[in-house]
């Protein structure tokens, strides 16, 4: 079974851009929009600035503020500019454009020190919150020259022109590295949280997923193959999860997820594997990295030609039982705290969906398993044949054990219970793979036999008889009746295991210990 859940790189979505990186582009429409919405304030502010200029006095040099008013405008209307489609170097034009546009507009007061630089920090804050660090420190430099600029055009002191434009270049650098800092770890945050609350839905997604299986095979298969896309994306080499269980000094792969599928894996002596026996021994999850001197050949003859380096081994015990490991394996990658946590976050659910597995199964057994012989009970019996019958005749043998009412009455109902096992046992070990042998009542029994040929049902008959009487239970010896009958494969079960009952309660009246066919003529063939 396939899924969609993934997990961790699997499917990792785009974190949001840092400022080191170039970010996403927006369809033209929808980045026009929100260009605009960004800009609203720092347009807001050059246009105060501008309008401050104006003040009286007013500007003393009129060809500057007006050039300086025009380039304004020209930023302004940058943002009309469909960005989307031209190249990313050109984004820090309007900016730069602004300085120069701050500069002339400065240079048209008179004078440096009217209160008017801080309009300089408006691009700066700009491109640190909105643009990319190599934009920031082309629009830092430009500020810098632009005040040491207007600075010498007003014949500053040497002083005053390096405290000007040191402290103002300062203060633009911090402004900017500061900005860049708080976006990249604001942005990671938001990239963890979003990472956290992704891998939260996947969970919940592979729980439903798990728990809607019944069946311990499928669960596992699954589980390996959720914990496969876990460690790596499709494709990628050394992804691959595997299932262990222990059997005392063995351990056992029963599944195993890679590229190729989930299949049976090898077995290899426990002691083989430093890392699955600590596991098996604390019941605590581990990881690690693969060391070639501690594992023994067989295991590492497995691990080192796939290049396997890495590994995370996940308990997992369902009704606190452990009942085998789930193990992840990487190749040269480390694997990190948040995919061990997440490694154990889904041991846990395959607890949960194996122990459901597990009990539904158990139950199901129950209901078809005669608790006293082991054997399967009436409903069991019919629901095996309804998957055994296809386009295929059949024969039925109806066996019920001779005086079990008075070996109850003399000996006790211990004895007849062990003899019914006794029978169940002897009756097992002697039909073929295939068959199918059940107790459909209190002393009796029912065995059916696909596609058999008389001969064959009848010697199966023979040698039930025979066996029992080699053997004995609190000094009896078992005895029974058999009656074989024949169906078509058109013909009815339940008619036909009639037809065997009439057959049995035939061989009793002979005085027991013997079988009675249904078909008289097929007896006196198969006699003859």
């Amino acid at each position: 079974m396939n899924s969609a859940i993934s997990f961790g790189s699997a499917h990792r979505p785009p974190r949001p851009a840092e400022p080191g990186a170039a970010p996403p582009r927006a369809p033209a429409g929808q980045g026009t929009a929100r260009l605009l919405r960004r800009s609203l304030p720092f347009m807001g502010l050059a246009l105060l600035a501008d309008l401050s200029a104006l003040v009286p006095p007013g500007p003393s040099h009129l060809l500057p503020f007006e050039v300086g008013t025009i380039l304004l405008g020209f930023v302004c209307a940058a943002n009309a500019l469909p960005w989307g489609h031209l190249p990313r170097w050109a984004a820090v034009l309007p900016s730069c454009l602004y300085v120069v546009s701050a500069s002339l507009i400065i240079l048209s007061v008179g004078s440096l020190h009217t209160g008017m630089l801080p309009i300089f920090l408006v691009p700066v804050l700009w491109t640190a919150l909105y643009q990319q660090r190599w934009q920031s420190a082309v629009v830092v430099s430009a500020t810098i020259l632009a005040i040491v600029g207007l600075s010498i055009s007003e014949r500053d002191p040497l002083a005053l022109l390096l405290r000007s434009g040191g402290f103002w270049g300062a203060s633009s650098i911090v402004l900017s590295v500061t900005t860049h800092g708080l976006r990249t770890r604001l942005g990671r945050a938001l990239a963890d949280q979003e990472e956290l609350l992704r891998q939260a839905d996947s969970l919940s997604e592979a729980a439903q997923l798990l728990t809607s299986l019944h069946q311990t095979d499928a669960v596992l298969s699954e589980a390996c193959h959720l914990a496969a896309v876990m460690v790596s994306p499709p494709g990628l080499p050394g992804r691959g999860a595997r299932y262990f269980r222990v059997d005392g000094d063995t351990a056992r792969g029963e599944w195993e997820f890679d590229e190729a599928g989930a299949h049976a894996t090898a077995e290899y002596a426990l002691a083989e594997d430093p890392y699955l026996s600590e596991v098996v021994r604390t019941g605590r999850p581990l990881r690690g990295r693969y060391d070639p001197d501690l594992v023994g050949p067989t295991l590492r003859s497995h691990l080192f030609p796939s290049g396997t380096t890495h590994g995370a081994w996940i308990p997992i015990a369902p009704n606190s039982a452990l009942h085998g490991v789930l193990s992840i394996s990487t190749q040269g990658i480390e694997i990190s705290d948040q995919l061990f946590a997440r490694a154990v976050a889904l041991g846990h659910i395959v607890e949960l969906a194996l122990a459901n597995a597990l009990t539904l199964e158990n139950s199901a057994r129950e209901a078809t398993t005669d608790p006293l012989t082991g054997l399967t009970n009436r409903r069991g019996f019919e629901a095996g044949v309804a998957t055994s019958r296809g386009r295929r005749g059949f024969a039925v043998l109806a066996i019920d054990v001779d005086d079990l009412k008075l070996v109850n009455d003399r000996l006790g109902h211990a004895v007849g219970d062990a003899l019914l096992v006794g029978i169940a046992n002897s009756t097992s070990r002697l039909i073929r793979r295939g068959d199918l042998v059940a107790r459909t009542g209190g002393d009796e029994f029912a065995a059916f036999l696909p596609d058999p040929s008389p001969e064959g049902a009848i010697g199966l008959a023979t040698r039930i008889l025979d066996g029992l009487k080699k053997s004995e239970v609190g000094g009896v010896v078992p005895s029974v009746s058999v009656g074989i009958a024949f169906g078509s494969p058109e013909s009815e079960l339940g008619d036909v295991l009639n037809q065997a009952d009439q057959a049995m309660y035939l061989a009793k009246r002979r005085g027991g210990q013997s079988f009675a066919l249904a078909e008289p003529a097929l007896a006196s063939e198969v006699a003859g």
